[in-house]
């Protein structure tokens, strides 16, 4: 779909609204990544990460913690929009153009470009926008009030933890900046892959399902480059997709799609009508 007709349906696009791109990286080559994003019109600024001997003693999860609060500190510095993405995030051919999938006039409101395990809370509004739940962080988009909050949740994180210790500060973001307003959305598709190797931690230390190995179980369109855990082979892309796209069906055969909150009362016909966005977004191509 052209820009101009989707200007036509009145819904504006990512590089329309997002400021700038920060990609959180520590020694990887990005190159790729950024060229792909600057292509999409995008402002793209690599955050290296420079750790302190002290933090060096941190978990590695931690340390990725401090990265992405410096990504909230300069989303929260700056007006608009900010896209940040980890070094293993792969975009999708015309993610640019792709569609804002969250409400502009919420500003505790913000956006999973890509999301690990997705489960649905609710249908909202007549643009039936998602609002969903998931972890990883990816790749995603927030304003200077969510980074604000975001910032709020690593104060108090450290204070209560020793960051020399493994734990999943991902999968606690959400619940407490929810806890202060804040209202996280999805595409009906993924925009993006997670191209990379799980974190050994998440095997040796959690409790997380398949060692913290997840992948977009659907895509927006063809992505811009071969993922890294692809080894240079299709046939290894492809194979990696299908188990990707299989687990997707499996999570809503398992009843795994949809999250019950004492925020939403979901009736039977609710219920019903999330299950079928959640089959139809998965029959699609390239998948």
């Amino acid at each position: 779909m052209t820009r101009k007709a989707r200007h036509a349906r009145g819904r504006p696009v990512l590089n329309e609204i997002v400021g700038r791109a920060v990609v959180v990286a520590y020694r990887e080559d990005v190159n790729r990544l950024v060229s792909s994003l600057a292509e999409e019109g995008f402002h793209v600024e690599v955050l290296r990460a420079e750790y302190t001997d002290e933090e060096m003693t941190f978990t590695k999860n931690s340390r990725t913690f401090i990265t992405h609060r410096k990504a909230w500190q300069k989303a929260a510095d700056s007006t608009g929009y900010t896209l940040i993405c980890e070094a293993d995030f792969v975009p999708c051919r015309g993610i640019g153009n792709f569609d804002v999938f969250w409400p502009l006039e919420n500003d505790r409101a913000w956006g999973y470009l890509y999301q690990g395990s997705p489960r649905l809370l609710a249908v909202v509004g007549p643009q039936r926008f998602l609002r969903g739940h998931t972890s990883p962080l990816v790749c995603y988009v927030i304003n200077k009030t969510v980074g604000e909050l975001m910032l709020e949740y690593f104060e108090v994180e450290t204070k209560q933890r020793d960051l020399r210790t493994y734990f999943t500060f991902d999968s606690h973001l959400q619940w407490y900046i929810m806890g202060l307003g804040a209202e996280a959305f999805i595409p009906r598709r993924h925009y993006g892959e997670h191209g990379g190797l799980p974190n050994a931690e998440h095997a040796n230390f959690g409790r997380l399902s398949n060692d913290g190995r997840h992948r977009a179980d659907n895509l927006m369109s063809s992505l811009h480059f071969l993922p890294s855990y692809a080894n240079g082979s299709h046939l290894s892309f492809l194979r990696v997709r299908l188990e990707a796209h299989l687990s997707g069906f499996a999570r809503l055969l398992l009843r795994r799609w949809i999250v019950t909150t004492n925020v939403y009362h979901l009736s039977p016909v609710d219920r019903a009508k999330m299950y079928l966005i959640g089959f139809r977004r998965l029959f699609s191509l390239p998948f």
